[in-house]
Parts: structure tokens; C-alpha cells; sequence
């Protein structure tokens, strides 16, 4: 049989209506066409509840019948509880039972016929109450790892901890100083401070950011501060509280939010609670049984076998369900979380989010949002937040009422496969489409889209990297230069909020950790590329179709990738008041040869945005350009 005789396409309205996510207790319409020929006596509807994995069946009515096929359609109500839906097709034959499912499990759209149980698609049903804040779904990430940005003032030796190696010169590259187990026994730092950020907030500002995005600031023993030694205070080397709020205070007269890491998964071996190392005046976990922290902890031999992050020894794990903990955490007068909303820290990203629990994620949301309504709960995620299952649990992250965004990792994976080779722009399309259909829209346009962060190689690296073998050396920089506008266009450009990496605006290089943390290379910038960030973070703080307008992506070719953004009538995606405004994204990531692509479009003249000099113009509802090997542009409609 002929994979087009029987079809369904979850990303078009006349076979699942309304595309995407669906509110609790809402209805979608399905529907599938089976060729004519085959006389089936009925098809079948199976769809699944994943909070109890019930299935149920639906007999589907004939919506209408030809000489080449029957199409059949059923309507369901969505459960009143939040949950995830799976669903796929069985169609009865005379003399055989088919079955009708999506193709591969990470990618919606069509499917193809089985012979047996088939992969499901997904319906993400969620509680259309919470909305993420509109501020975040217009904001721009600036994300810095303080030890590593910008110095102000001496630094104060005595400050570092003893196992520290602080470096004489800035531009030195930054080192792990080992011993023969592998353990760090000397942790290297830069001195940047947050006096440091606060004197760059201008800086920070030219680039069109309207949130910072701090990694650790708590006292700790490394220099990335993942080792919490103490929640209430701010780590010497940086600075202490009044410096901290002094920081939230001249950001906000930027127009700059501040968003704080939160590390509440583990804590440091050298920390109050544990104090393994017996360096703080407290009776740590490790050594007492009475201390008050033991229960935070989960020891198999005591004292030395006990749960660890990634069986890290300096890195032990707390209980999250510790109804102790938590209350230090969240509840507590002087919990954490409240000691710096006092502070107006409102913000917060959680490091390894999967490894928390839905419930002290939630107890977190409630209480910033208790505060303040506008606050922003991000979460560590690597995978598709809709569906994400950790330690054998379904993760409610966008279900309402949990997170407010995630780190847009699978994004960020299309894109370098893209550039890899890897994956074509049809299949760019297909997964982005799928992103878009698995999320519901108040978070596809609330997530974090990056190029590089503190956990991975930076993108000029990377890109470097993936340059094949047969391209002409002299020719490596312009091309990485020209991939390097395109992939921060496009991030740019794309729903949700994208976040620059320090120093990738500079164009800092930098491989696996440490080398992705180096130090800001002050004076010593990529004038061209600063100036193009410069561009690209003015254009989206100018145009809201650019923020909050609707998104469209087309499949034009395997070395092409394009989407519209556009808000008509003076309304956004959202319902909400903003200027109109169509925009157009193009990429041809060949290394080597033009690109005709051919795009559906409104008739009018489009502007190229970056060289107003260039103008094209649709005829016929169609626009057709050439793209140079590596170009991309965002293009304009013309009133």
C-alpha cells in the first residue's frame, strides 16, 4: 500500500483543528483519509491519557466521500485535568487491521501506515489560566558568569578562597589544575565582581538587553559557584548584599531586569550544611547526625557514602522532599527565596531543573509569583519541555503553574545540525513545527533560545568546527563570520527570548569548559560583529511583529531555512495592542552555491534591513530571491 493513500498531517487545520496545544476541556477535531479502494469498514480513533495511560476509542463519522478516498473525522474533549494525549489511527479492511501513526517520535506532521501499534502523535493539554509575563516575551538575554566579565576596582586577594590560583593577567585562558583522581584541588579566578557588571550596565544596554542573567553569586568555594556554601550571602570576590541590590537597582534604571541562578538540587562539601571540610562555624551534615542539616541528605555509610550530583564527592545532593528543606528554602521568614525577594531578586533560573521535584518547583512559582506577578521562573531543561520524563516521572513544566521558561536546548540542536549537515531545511521545518504544535504558545514564545552558554562551546568554535574539510582556509573566517549573523539572526527573530552569551558579541571563541568561560576580551573586540549585535538587538526592541507576532515557517529547500513574522491590524499572536509589521527570515547555509527559493507570500516590496538599498518585490503572491552561499537577511514589507 502507498504511504499517501491513508494521511493525516497534525500541522494542518483540516486534520486536527486547532493545531497545537489544547486548553483543558476544550474540543479538537481529528481526521484521516484512507483511498476509496480499500473499502474500509471503519476507522478508529485510539487516544491515550498519560496521567493514568487509559485508552480510549472513538469510532470516526465519514465527513465526506470521492471516487479516490473517504475522509473520516472525530471530535474530542480534552480532560478537565492537565495532562499529555497521545493518539493514532486504526483502520479495519476486509481482510487485515491497519494502523495509521506518526513516522518518528520526535517529529510531528504526516505520518505512515503500520501493521502494528504505532508511535503516537502528542496533544499538550494545559490550564490556559497561568500566562508567563508579557515583559519576558518581549525581552533580550544578556547572560554572564560574573568571575569572568569585567573587574572594577582592586581585588581583594585575601577574598579568594585557599585553594584558589588567582590569575595576574585578564588575558589569560582560564585552567583547571588537577590531581592524578581528576578532582580540581585549585580553582582559578579573574576577579570580575559585580561593581564590575554594574559599571558596564550601558554597555549591556547598547546591545538592546532588557534582562542580565547571572550564574551564581553565592558564596562558594569554586569559581563557578555551583558549590553553594551559603545561600544568604554573596561570594567576597564578588561583592557583598548592598553591592548586589546596588546591581538590581542601577539595572532597573536601565530598563534591566536581573535573573539570579539558583542551585537548590546539591550544595557545596565546604558549605554550612554539609561543611565536610569543617571550614564554617556550624554542625554540618557530615559531621553529626544531630546537625540540623542531616535530614537534608541521604548517606548510605556514614559519613563518607552519600548521594552525590553525577556522584560528584564536593557536590552532595539534597532531599528535595524534606519538608525542612523546603521550608528554608521557600516558606521560612528568612527562606532564600524570600531573603532576596526582600532584596527584589525576582528571577530565577533553576540549575538542573529535572532533578528537582514538580512540587518544590511549584512551592518555588507560588511564592515568587505570591510577591510579584511579573516574576520569571526559568528552568534547566536539555530536552522538549512538554513531554520531559525524569527519574521515571512525567514533568508538568508547561502544564501551567510550574515554570515559566526553559533553556531552549532542542532549538539550539536544529540549528547546529543544521549547519552540521546533519539535518535539511525540511526537516528544520518539520521539528520546529513540532516545538511549535508540543508547546503551548505562552511558552514556544517565553523560552530561552541560545548559541552558547557557560555549559557548552561557543558558537564561533563550534561553527569553526564544522567547516568541511575541502573549504579554503583563507575563506574559513568570512564564511564562520557570515554563519555567525545568520544563526543570531535567526535566534533574534524567532519566538521567544533570545539570550547572548558574554563575549560571543565580541567574538570570543572557546571550546569545551573551561575554555567557554573566558574572560571578556575588553579593547581587544570584534568591532564588526559588536556593531551587528548591535543592529540586531535594535531591530527587535523595534518592531514588535519581531517579539510577539505570529510565526510561519516554510519548507523551500534542503539548504534553505525561512519563516514570516507579522502582526496585522494592529494585534498580536496574543490578542494584545502592537504595530504592524511583516518580516521575512532567509538563510542558505550551502557553503558553495546559490540558493532560488521561490517563497508564498503577500504581494508588495520587501527591504532588505540590513543594506536599505535592496529592495524585491512579490508578484503573484509569490517572492522569488537568490541567496549567496552562507547569506542570510531579514526582509521588511514596505507600506
Amino acid at each position: 500500500m502507498k504511504q499517501k493513500e491513508m494521511y493525516h498531517n497534525s500541522f494542518e487545520a483540516s486534520y486536527r483543528e486547532p493545531f497545537g496545544a489544547a486548553p483543558r476541556g476544550s474540543a479538537v477535531t481529528l481526521a484521516i483519509d484512507v483511498h476509496a479502494r480499500y473499502q474500509a469498514s471503519q476507522v478508529i480513533l485510539h487516544y491515550i491519557l498519560d496521567r493514568t495511560d487509559d485508552e480510549h476509542t472513538k469510532k470516526m463519522d465519514v465527513r465526506s466521500e470521492g471516487h479516490q478516498q473517504a475522509s473520516y473525522e472525530v471530535t474530542i474533549e480534552m480532560p478537565e485535568e492537565p495532562q499529555l494525549i497521545w493518539y493514532f489511527f486504526e483502520v479495519v479492511l476486509a481482510d487485515q487491521t491497519l494502523y495509521y501513526g506518526r513516522e518518528r517520535s520526535n517529529e510531528s506532521g504526516e505520518g505512515k501506515i503500520y501493521e502494528h501499534i504505532p508511535p503516537s502523535w502528542q496533544i499538550t493539554v494545559y490550564d490556559p489560566a497561568y500566562r508567563t509575563p508579557k515583559w519576558w516575551k518581549n525581552a533580550t538575554m544578556y547572560q554572564i558568569f560574573p568571575d569572568r566579565f569585567y573587574c572594577e576596582g582592586e581585588l581583594s586577594l585575601e577574598k579568594a578562597p585557599e585553594t584558589s590560583l588567582v590569575h595576574a593577567h585578564w588575558e589569560n585562558d582560564p585552567v583547571y589544575i588537577r590531581n592524578e583522581r581528576g578532582e580540581v584541588i585549585r580553582w582559578d579566578f579573574f576577579g570580575g565582581n559585580l561593581d564590575g557588571i554594574r559599571s558596564k550596565l550601558s554597555y549591556i544596554q547598547s546591545l538592546g538587553v532588557t534582562v542580565i542573567y547571572l550564574n551564581p553569586v553565592f558564596e562558594a568555594e569554586s569559581n563557578h559557584r555551583y558549590d553553594t556554601g551559603d545561600y544568604h550571602k554573596i561570594d567576597p570576590l564578588l561583592g557583598d548584599k548592598e553591592a548586589f541590590e546596588t546591581l538590581i537597582e542601577e539595572a532597573s534604571s536601565y530598563g534591566i531586569e536581573v535573573m539570579l541562578d539558583g542551585v537548590f538540587s546539591h550544595t557545596g562539601s565546604n558549605s554550612i550544611y554539609f561543611n565536610r571540610e569543617g571550614k564554617y562555624d556550624s554542625l554540618g551534615a557530615y559531621q553529626s547526625k544531630d546537625s540540623p542539616y542531616y535530614s537534608w541528605y541521604t548517606f548510605h555509610q556514614y559519613p563518607d557514602d552519600y548521594d552525590a550530583w553525577w556522584g560528584v564527592g564536593t557536590l552532595p545532593t539534597l532531599n528535595k522532599e524534606n519538608k525542612d528543606y523546603q521550608n528554608f528554602l521557600v516558606h521560612d521568614e528568612d527562606s532564600v527565596i524570600k531573603t532576596w525577594q526582600r532584596s527584589n531578586m525576582n528571577h530565577w533560573r533553576l540549575d538542573v531543573a529535572d532533578e528537582l521535584t514538580d512540587d518544590l518547583i511549584r512551592q518555588i512559582y507560588r511564592q515568587l509569583k505570591k510577591e510579584n506577578e511579573s516574576s520569571v521562573l526559568l528552568g534547566e531543561v536539555w530536552e522538549d519541555a512538554s513531554n520531559k520524563t525524569a527519574y521515571g516521572k512525567r514533568r508538568d513544566y508547561f502544564l501551567g503553574g510550574v515554570l515559566d521558561s526553559v533553556m531552549n536546548y532542542p532549538v539550539r540542536r536544529i540549528m547546529l545540525d543544521f549547519m552540521k549537515g546533519e539535518m535539511d531545511g525540511y526537516s528544520v521545518y518539520r521539528r520546529l513545527l513540532t516545538l511549535c504544535e508540543h508547546y503551548p504558545k505562552e511558552y514556544f514564545y517565553a523560552v530561552m533560545n541560545m548559541l552558547s552558554s557557560h555549559d557548552v562551546e561557543r558558537i564561533k568554535t563550534m561553527l569553526t568546527g564544522f567547516l568541511p574539510a575541502s573549504f579554503r582556509e583563507e575563506d574559513a573566517e568570512g564564511m564562520v563570520r557570515k554563519q555567525i549573523k545568520a544563526l543570531s539572526l535567526w535566534m533574534y527573530t524567532f519566538p521567544g527570548i533570545p539570550s547572548l552569551y558574554y563575549g560571543d558579541e565580541a567574538g570570543l571563541t572557546g571550546g569545551a569548559d573551561p575554555d567557554n568561560r573566558k574572560p571578556y576580551p575588553w579593547g581587544r573586540e570584534d568591532e564588526d560583529l559588536l556593531d551587528w549585535y548591535r543592529n540586531i538587538g535594535k531591530w527587535r526592541q523595534d518592531h514588535d511583529a519581531l517579539r510577539t507576532g505570529h510565526w510561519q515557517p516554510f519548507a523551500l529547500d534542503k539548504d534553505v531555512f525561512c519563516f514570516e513574522r507579522w502582526v496585522d491590524n494592529g494585534v498580536d499572536h496574543f490578542g494584545d495592542q502592537a504595530s504592524d509589521g511583516r518580516f521575512l527570515y532567509l538563510f542558505n547555509r550551502n557553503h558553495y552555491e546559490q540558493r532560488e527559493v521561490d517563497i508564498p507570500i503577500e504581494k508588495g516590496k520587501w527591504q532588505h534591513l540590513e543594506n536599505k538599498k535592496r529592495i524585491f518585490s512579490s508578484k503573484n503572491n509569490r517572492l522569488t530571491l537568490e541567496l549567496e552561499p552562507g547569506e542570510s537577511m531579514l526582509l521588511r514589507m514596505m507600506k
